[in-house]
């Protein structure tokens, strides 16, 4: 009876038009076609060409941020972004619910995870519980936060705007400013979203978005790093570019560096895609909107409501069963996928993967109730 009742709501929300919805797939047009063909038609199809920069100047426009680079992927975005603050031996804090991504890059970036609990009524990483852990573990001596446990410098917070929902910024700034750490955003998931009326990711120094092909706007793979300072900027552009010494015909390199850059063909993709992000934001609104009347006030669950400050981009929308209903949480997945409704659980806690089981952390009972009661719904590009 609950799970038909949940299926039969969820329903009610999704174009009948479909006979199988993802949890969020690419939509194409003729322009991203005719963008790629003439990609293709030019030869440029590498790290050089016209549309890396028509790219990364709609990515200007609609971020507000002045210095973006254009990456691979958004792993590589992180991992880069790790590298220029130089975390090396040093932990790195960040939030347990988030995609594997985020802590393989401290790990590949030789730093440590330190996880953090999220907060009750959301899957964000709650200010509070990260005070409480710091005040706990940490000192700060000579303006840098030393864990008390391990010896080991806690140099960055890393904080994930989790499914392109916008993080407590405010409230964590006052905790960072205090234990002397350095922020980066991931907003893998996030562009479009806006908190006090600007874009995530361009008060902190280092911020990373990425458009692989789940995510709201694609260029197949790819990512972007957000920059505050003009010297991280300059050192990442170097280092991305296999640190290539610059001259007309000499082939030579002036230290270790990455060939990370995102390709022009990739590029061309995003260019066409982004052109349309404001008709992609509206229908996703639209179908956020039809989930939140469908479980209004629902007796066996619920969505997490966003704070007024916060303007979501919606990229996927999560539905939670109420703790006492969580038992159906397993039979109600199954019972969607037999009605060709492909919802997955939400990420699973990092601190709950093999690799990862022994790193520090906090106290982590949120993030593994979120996990065990919620489930992500479809949430495509749906006119």
């Amino acid at each position: 009876m609950i799970i038909d009742h949940i299926i039969k709501k969820i329903k009610l929300c999704l174009p009948i038009k479909y006979s199988e919805f993802q949890i969020h797939e690419p939509t194409f047009d003729k322009r991203d076609i005719s963008n790629i063909k003439k990609c293709v038609e030019s030869t440029f199809v590498s790290t050089k060409g016209c549309y890396i920069d028509s790219f990364t100047s709609k990515l200007k426009n609609i971020t507000g941020c002045k210095k973006i680079l254009l990456t691979s992927s958004g792993t590589s975005a992180l991992f880069l972004a790790l590298k220029a603050i130089d975390i090396d031996s040093c932990e790195v804090l960040l939030p347990s619910m988030t995609f594997v991504a985020t802590a393989n890059a401290v790990v590949n970036a030789n730093g440590i995870p330190n996880f953090i609990d999220s907060s009750e009524t959301s899957l964000n990483l709650c200010p509070i519980k990260l005070e409480e852990y710091l005040s706990d573990i940490a000192i700060v001596k000579n303006k840098k936060c030393i864990n008390k446990n391990t010896g080991r410098v806690i140099k960055v917070l890393m904080v994930v705007h989790t499914y392109g929902d916008p993080v407590d910024l405010l409230s964590i700034k006052k905790i960072t400013e205090k234990y002397c750490l350095e922020v980066i955003e991931d907003g893998a998931g996030a562009l479009g979203s806006y908190q006090n009326k600007k874009h995530i990711g361009i008060t902190n120094r280092l911020s990373i978005l990425s458009f692989n092909g789940n995510k709201i706007i694609t260029t197949g793979m790819g990512g972007a790093i957000l920059f505050k300072n003009n010297d991280d900027y300059e050192n990442i552009k170097h280092l991305i570019s296999t640190a290539r010494v610059p001259h007309n015909w000499k082939v030579e390199h002036d230290q270790v560096g990455y060939n990370l850059k995102m390709a022009n063909i990739n590029a061309a993709l995003g260019d066409s895609q982004l052109s349309r992000i404001k008709e992609i934001l509206k229908y996703k609104r639209n179908l956020y909107l039809r989930y939140q009347n469908a479980f209004e006030e629902d007796d066996y669950c619920f969505l997490h409501e966003s704070k007024k400050t916060d303007k979501p981009n919606h990229w996927v929308t999560n539905i939670y069963l109420k703790n006492k209903y969580k038992k159906y949480h397993q039979d109600l997945i199954k019972a969607l996928h037999k009605e060709k409704i492909l919802v997955r659980e939400i990420w699973k806690p990092q601190h709950l993967n093999k690799m990862y089981r022994r790193m520090p952390k906090s106290s982590l009972t949120n993030s593994v109730i979120h996990w065990k009661t919620g489930i992500s719904l479809p949430s495509s590009y749906y006119k």
